[in-house]
């Protein structure tokens, strides 16, 4: 039996590979998809090889990469893919979309070969776009992909209900975190100074790090702190500037990858997530598995794993001074840090294990295969 992954709209390995997660998908989830289904298909939409990413041999024997020849645009490549690669495609007992702006390669696999799909849905691209004639394009490919799917992965509570409007069945299974992996450091968390203050992911618009800049210059007049941003983007020379003008020690250690994460966790006083949107954050459970506690903006995705002052603190995205504020609380109160980073960790611990969730994924995606 043959599994197919399609990434998300224009995605591929190299794509992961920038923002370190490449990783994560080849230990916590095509690895263990391989104790189940003979063979893995994964469908790039990238000129790419997987020997640049892994020297697994079992990997290297039981997956194909799929890629185009030669450089497409992402849109060709979507409404394409079932004809160029039909000969992968017809065989794949089920399809895993690993978003739902992947879903149009499945959609036609559907129609054409009787295909099943299974897609997350992780966020509403449709609703992060600005309006217009794109937006509109997400929205109708979004209602779509989900209509026709033959089963949908909600990762929220919120995106269950929503998707389920449309969807004929859907299933609330998280992102999850390899807490094994992502734990406490052996020796405890000793307050140190200056403290560390850790951010990890996309240097976006959308990620709100000006008020995480505004907050520590904000705390440096009184606490010794230090800014660690790990990740990349085009934001960073400007974030650098704001630093160094408002005094702020900051640390760019550029992107990491995702297994060389633990010891950044392990050095962190704090971790901030201080976005305008999220859809599951994979980061804040890893900060939170690792014990670290966590200072996160009150948006949907947040707030589906923090309840202020139990698993962490949350705070208003549009107020820095509040920002600051939370982050006093943690690096000045070392109990309140310790209690807040031990119930994160023993909440991720109980919910959002990675070996448990792919299981149950695993099991849906062969039902599927099976119908």
């Amino acid at each position: 039996m043959i599994l197919g992954l399609l990434p998300a709209l224009g995605g591929g390995l190299g794509e992961l590979a920038t923002t370190g997660q490449v990783g994560r998908l080849l230990d916590g989830y095509i690895a263990r998809y391989l104790a189940v289904f003979d063979r893995v298909r994964y469908f790039s939409y990238l000129v790419e090889t997987f020997g640049d990413f892994t020297r697994d041999p079992v990997l290297l024997e039981r997956v194909d990469l799929i890629a185009p020849r030669q450089r497409i645009s992402r849109g060709r490549r979507a409404a394409t893919l079932a004809w160029t690669e039909s000969h992968y495609l017809r065989s794949c007992a089920v399809l895993r979309v690993f978003q739902v702006t992947g879903t149009v390669p499945a959609l036609a696999a559907r129609a054409r070969f009787g295909v099943p799909y299974v897609t997350t849905y992780g966020f509403s691209y449709a609703e992060l776009s600005q309006p217009g004639p794109k937006r509109v394009l997400k929205a109708a490919v979004e209602r779509l992909g989900l209509r026709r799917a033959a089963a949908v992965i909600a990762t929220t509570e919120a995106l269950r209900a929503r998707a389920a409007r449309v969807a004929r069945e859907v299933h609330l299974v998280p992102n999850g975190v390899d807490t094994r992996r992502f734990a406490p450091p052996p020796g405890g968390r000793p307050p140190r100074r200056p403290a560390r203050i850790l951010y990890v992911g996309r240097f976006a618009p959308e990620k709100n790090l000006e008020a995480l800049v505004t907050a520590a210059a904000t705390l440096r007049r009184w606490l010794p702190v230090q800014l660690v941003m790990v990740g990349a983007g085009a934001l960073q020379p400007m974030l650098r500037e704001r630093a160094r003008a408002a005094g702020v020690d900051v640390e760019f250690p550029g992107v990491v990858p995702q297994e060389r994460l633990p010891p950044f966790y392990a050095a962190a006083d704090a971790f901030v997530l201080a976005s305008f949107t999220e859809g599951h954050p994979k980061v804040l459970l890893e900060a939170m598995a690792s014990a670290v506690p966590c200072v996160a903006s009150s948006c949907e995705g947040n707030r589906s794993l923090v309840t202020d002052g139990v698993t962490g603190l949350l705070f208003d995205p549009r107020r820095p001074e509040e920002l600051a504020d939370r982050l006093a609380s943690v690096l000045t109160d070392p109990a309140l840090a310790a209690t807040l980073g031990q119930a994160g960790r023993a909440m991720v611990v109980e919910r959002y294990d990675l070996r448990t969730l792919v299981g149950t994924e695993i099991a849906l995606l062969r039902r599927v295969a099976a119908v």
